[in-house]
């Protein structure tokens, strides 16, 4: 899960605060205030539907963003690739767990 921050206006408590973003994927999963510490998440049924069709589309333009990093940056490419394919089951795992133990 990717975390970012971002100033944003709390629905909560009304203060312009650091907000923490967090993301499944591409897809936020949640906002927390880190004032009030008060927390939205999305609706889960929400949140599969969009994961599987973000899923979809990331699975389908894979082989045309491979194919554009490895004309980009082939010796980089190259290096990476073994180590990238190696931890991306385990990426794939961590999205699909944080959208379970909702």
């Amino acid at each position: 899960m990717n975390t970012e921050h971002a100033v944003l206006t709390c629905s909560s408590c009304g203060l312009e605060a650091d907000h923490e973003l967090r993301y499944t994927g591409r897809l936020l999963h949640s906002t927390r205030c880190t004032s009030c510490d008060h927390v939205v998440r999305h609706d889960q049924r929400d949140l599969y539907t969009s994961y599987l069709r973000d899923l979809e589309h990331r699975v389908a333009s894979k082989p045309r963003r491979l194919a554009r990093a490895a004309t980009r940056e082939p010796w980089s490419f190259a290096r990476g690739l073994p180590r990238a394919m190696l931890r991306q089951p385990g990426k794939l795992l961590e999205e699909i767990w944080t959208l379970w133990r909702r």
